[in-house]
């Protein structure tokens, strides 16, 4: 484990030089095919074995090429070969050495760039235009990674919410758009799913990079005193100015006002100006309040998430199973590829509902795994608000649950995700 974490960068671009060569190698050997690519009845087709899988997915892949590369497929071979074997190479030279570290990193902050690139363009297929809201979202996401350290450490929460708000205001935008498609069979389910499968690893490739790049602007060769001193410096003025707009009063207000505050600072300091106003307002007090409606000393809120997380849980291996029926036949049609799609929705939200959990737990026993719990509940939030809008709008047909169980679900995940927005950390 040790020696894992001390080459961690040499490996993430091992893994990159590999997918890329990967890819040109693919454009090479299937060049023909994307050029002059003839459709087939592929509506006919029946899998048996993986085998017939690979290939009616190779063939998705192939004709997703074809709408971008219709001439010269060898130089676009070339350049992603010629791609993969430089990550080979400066991957290589990492191992060795440290002293190109801050060449090396901009060079992987290129590649993150590149590779977002990639993602939208390739997304424009299925969800034409609205592709830039994805585009939009990955570029604050390089953004703040370049600026991250300009902001106040202590609201790394904020940060975070923001990124998340902004990409899932852009998957229920493309969501929204990609149904319409596949309603009107302009879309197959099989392009769908070979699109969010490259959305998917090139949007990982971007994140690798882009925490490749990170790693080493970090690592910059600076004398450790100054560099500790910074930090402490830094820590030091973040938390003063945190601990200020946390607990507002008219002198601590006149001392942020003769000092430069951070963007996220007057956020927070709006923010909190603003549930301030609406407390008083209120002005609930605890007398208010009947004692039978009192909270009860022995009840936490931990209790209610690990009670709803496991109903949820349970509800998602229902509507997993009822889809499994997929893999009890001989022969798979390639026009039931929905299911199939659905299916793989459903597992990545049952991976996330096991992760949501534990991180809970984690919480709960040593206190850490915030963040965690922050994505994995935002995930849930969007996913299952997501498929409530379509069974609102859109129909049941394009929904991943039944009503009475997507009704249910947004009953247990809305508190879940507004109490782990209440928590300070």
């Amino acid at each position: 484990m040790k020696w894992f974490k001390n080459n961690i960068e040499v490996l993430i671009g091992y893994l990159l030089g590999a997918l890329l060569l990967g890819l040109g190698l693919f454009i090479f050997f299937n060049a023909d095919e994307i050029v002059h690519f003839k459709e087939i009845a592929i509506n006919r087709l029946h899998m048996a074995r993986l085998s017939d899988f690979i290939n009616i997915y190779s063939y998705a892949f192939i004709e997703l090429l074809s709408h971008y590369i219709t001439a010269y497929p060898y130089m676009y071979s070339l350049i992603f070969v010629l791609y993969g074997l430089g990550l080979f190479y400066i991957s290589r030279t990492l191992k060795k050495t440290t002293a190109h570290d801050p060449q090396i990193s901009l060079f992987y902050l290129m590649t993150a760039i590149f590779l977002f690139l990639l993602t939208a363009l390739f997304m424009f297929k299925v969800y034409h235009i609205y592709a830039l809201f994805y585009f939009v979202a990955f570029l604050l996401l390089v953004f703040y990674v370049l600026n991250r350290r300009h902001l106040n450490s202590e609201f790394r929460k904020l940060h975070y919410l923001i990124l998340i708000f902004i990409f899932g205001v852009a998957y229920i935008v493309t969501q929204n758009h990609v149904y319409d498609q596949l309603v009107d069979e302009k879309v197959t389910p099989l392009e769908l799913m070979a699109l969010n499968f490259f959305f998917i690893l090139f949007s990982a490739m971007g994140a690798l990079a882009l925490g490749n790049y990170i790693f080493l602007y970090r690592a910059k060769k600076i004398d450790p005193e100054v560099h500790a001193m910074r930090r402490a410096n830094k820590r030091k003025r973040d938390h003063k100015f945190s601990r200020v707009i946390n607990h507002q009063t008219n002198d601590a207000l006149q001392q942020l006002s003769e000092q430069s505050m951070k963007i996220d600072e007057r956020l927070m300091l709006s923010w909190n100006r603003f549930k301030a106003g609406i407390r008083r307002r209120i002005d609930l007090q605890d007398e208010d309040i009947p004692r039978w409606m009192r909270k009860p000393k022995w009840f936490s809120f931990f209790q209610i998430e690990v009670l709803f997380g496991v109903l949820i849980l349970l509800l998602t291996i229902i509507e997993l199973n009822n889809r499994n029926i997929l893999f009890n036949v001989s022969k798979f049609n390639v026009v039931k590829m929905q299911y199939f799609y659905e299916w793989l929705s459903l597992f990545a939200l049952f991976v996330v509902v096991i992760l949501y959990l534990v991180f809970t737990i984690t919480i709960h026993l040593r206190n850490r795994g915030y963040f965690g719990q922050l994505f994995t509940i935002s995930i849930l939030f969007i996913e299952i608000m997501t498929s409530f809008y379509l069974m609102l709008f859109k129909g049941i047909s394009v929904s991943l649950f039944i009503p009475p169980v997507i009704v249910l679900l947004v009953i247990l995940v809305t508190p879940l995700f507004f109490n782990h927005l209440r928590k300070n950390y």
